[in-house]
This record gives structure tokens, C-alpha cells and sequence, in this order.
């Protein structure tokens, strides 16, 4: 059996850790570049059919940038309009934390003496001390929101000439390999391109199904704001496992404060269905086998892209992963590597079956 050199562990060792400091060192300008690429894998079937439409690159690629935009507006849109007609709740809101308030500070008395001056003042010198921290945490927002607006600027810049300029990227990386692993080289960049637009689509169809199941169920069990609480819950979705619980807070709290303690189980059901239908129905459809990452790897990369990118990290390092198990699965020795990141589990009968009378169609 042929043993591995302990100078190439090294040395692999030795790249792995220079790889994890200059993604965490350079993220200001890698998580721009990698959204501008998912972007782009996105919409290249639309810039595509414009341009089998007989409209020219530039422009092609320009109404692409313009559907991100339109998109992006409705739902700032959509939370504007709903969060107006969410301010005017707020009073009746606030009376009823108040009063919510007033119950826990009477309990805490039954149950442990502590009078409510007394505890009006320990939460005082509470706030007291984290005064500092508060001005600090918005000083930080503030940073975030203006390095979220330069972001944003410069993904739909790389967004642009990605795909402005996409067969002279291609080009590029089959003149890296050898004439006669081209067509295989091919392959593996279809095969890239594919999975990055399916991952990103196949999640904001999910986002989507999960907006109007949540906006109509919460509407049947009285909650107020129904579509901002939607919107709000949906948001971080776009996380695989860990979104769906941080998405589903706000409507258990905004269920429990509005004083309905009625409406907290069935906001539950309607949380709890809709995901599994999500998980089990549409995910499977719009997504299946194309991302081909075990659920322990997808955890893992989700672990790893929080304390190197942070929430971005989150996001992008799903299909990063998934197109290193595709760069992996082409190279015959790394096909190790690429076993140990596929799932284990085979797409659904009814999904291929279903998928198939679509293609047939």
C-alpha cells in the first residue's frame, strides 16, 4: 500500500491553513466577488434566452441586473409599506408589554420577595452599565449598513462583467488545462455553473412558498401585520437549518406579546408544516440531487463559513462546498474527497419522475 509522504501532509496542511486565513483576512473583497458570481451563475439562463432573442450582450446583461434590482425593491417595498401599518400598533403593543411587564415583576415578588422598586433599580444599573456597549453596537450598525451599501454596489459591478464578459472568463480557465481534458474541463464548469444557479434559485423559490404559506396562515389565526411577520420570518431562511428557527422567533414573540396566547400553538403548526413541507416537497423539487452535500457537510460548512465570513459565510459556503465536491468528483485523485462530501441519499422517485414529464414537456 502506498503510504502518503509526510512532507505533501504537510504541505496540504500548510495550504488548507493559508487558504482559511486569506478568506478570513480578505472576505471585504471575497464575499462581494463570490455573491457577484452566484448572481451571475443565476441569471445566465435569462441573459441567454434574451440573447436567442436576437438582444445584444451588453443589454441583455443589463436587464439581468435590472430584474436583481426590481426584485430587491419589492421587498423593501413590501416591509415599508407593511411596516407602517405596523407603527400604528405599536401603542396598543407597548400596553400590552406593560402590563405583561407588571405580571412578571408580581410573580417575581410572590416568588422571591423582591419588591418592583427594587427591581426597577437592579434593572436600572443594569442599563447603566451597558450604555456604553449600546453606543458602541450602533456605531457598529452604522458601519455595517454603509459597508452593506459599498457591497452591494460592487457585486452588481462583478455581477456585470461576469456576465458581460463570461466566454472570456471560460476561456481563461480551459486554457489552464491540457488540450485533451478540455472537454471534460467543460463538464466540470457546466456542471459548476449549474449547481451555483440551483442552489440560489431553488432557495428563493423555497423563500417564496414559505412567504405566502406563512402570510396566509398567520392571516387565518389573527395575527396583526401578517406579510411583514412573512417577510420577516422568511429572510433568514435562506440559511439551511439554522434560518428557519431564527426566522420563526418574531412571529412566536409578536403572537406572544399581542396577548393572544391562543395563537402561539397554531403559529407553531403553521411554522412547523410549512417547513416540512418545504424540506420534503419543494426543496426536493426545485433543488434535488444537484447540490449533492451530505447534511453533516452541509452543517459543517455552515459552522465554517460563520467564523470565517460571518452570516455571508452562512450563505455562500453551501455552494462552495458543493463545487468543490464537483472539482473533486472530476479529478480522479481527489475522488476520495469527493465521495466523503456527497449525500448518500438518491434523489426521489417522484421528484425524477415528476421532473422528467416536465422535460418531456
Amino acid at each position: 500500500m502506498k503510504s502518503i509522504s509526510i512532507y505533501r501532509a504537510n504541505a496540504i496542511i500548510l495550504l488548507g491553513i493559508l487558504t482559511v486565513i486569506a478568506l478570513y483576512y480578505g472576505k471585504t473583497f471575497f464575499i462581494p466577488l463570490f455573491f457577484g458570481i452566484i448572481f451571475s451563475m443565476l441569471m445566465l439562463p435569462v441573459s441567454n434566452k434574451l440573447e436567442s432573442w436576437g438582444i445584444s450582450r451588453i443589454f441583455s446583461t443589463l436587464i439581468c441586473i435590472l430584474i436583481i434590482l426590481l426584485f430587491i425593491a419589492a421587498v423593501l417595498f413590501v416591509i415599508s409599506a407593511q411596516a407602517a401599518s405596523f407603527s400604528n400598533d405599536l401603542p396598543k403593543i407597548q400596553q400590552q408589554l406593560e402590563q405583561m411587564i407588571d405580571s412578571l415583576q408580581q410573580w417575581i415578588q410572590q416568588q422571591f420577595g423582591v419588591a418592583p422598586q427594587e427591581q426597577i433599580k437592579m434593572a436600572k444599573s443594569q442599563v447603566s452599565k451597558l450604555s456604553q456597549t449600546v453606543s458602541n453596537f450602533a456605531t457598529s450598525i452604522m458601519k455595517g449598513l454603509m459597508g452593506i451599501i459599498t457591497s452591494f454596489a460592487l457585486i452588481i459591478l462583478y455581477m456585470f462583467f461576469l456576465l458581460w464578459q463570461r466566454d472570456k472568463y471560460k476561456n481563461f480557465f480551459l486554457k489552464l488545462v491540457k488540450p485533451e481534458n478540455k472537454v471534460e474541463a467543460q463538464r466540470t464548469l457546466s456542471s459548476i455553473t449549474t449547481v451555483a444557479a440551483a442552489y440560489l434559485g431553488g432557495r428563493l423559490i423555497s423563500m417564496l412558498f414559505l412567504a405566502i404559506i406563512y402570510s396566509i396562515g398567520f392571516s387565518i389565526v389573527g395575527l396583526k401585520n401578517p406579510i411583514l411577520l412573512s417577510v420577516i420570518a422568511v429572510l433568514p431562511t435562506i440559511i439551511p437549518y439554522v434560518g428557519a428557527f431564527v426566522g420563526g422567533f418574531f412571529p412566536l414573540i409578536m403572537a406572544f406579546v399581542s396577548g393572544a396566547t391562543g395563537t402561539i400553538l397554531p403559529v407553531i403548526g403553521i411554522l412547523v408544516a410549512a417547513q416540512l413541507i418545504d424540506n420534503n416537497l419543494i426543496e426536493p423539487f426545485v433543488m434535488g440531487a444537484k447540490m449533492d452535500l451530505s447534511p453533516l457537510i452541509t452543517v459543517v460548512a455552515i459552522v465554517l463559513g460563520e467564523l470565517i465570513w460571518g452570516v455571508a459565510g452562512m450563505i455562500l459556503f453551501v455552494p462552495l462546498f458543493a463545487i468543490i465536491r464537483i472539482v473533486c468528483e472530476h479529478l480522479p485523485s481527489l475522488n476520495p474527497i469527493a465521495y466523503l462530501l456527497e449525500d448518500e441519499l438518491d434523489e426521489p422517485d417522484w421528484v425524477k419522475s415528476i421532473k422528467q414529464k416536465f422535460s418531456k414537456g
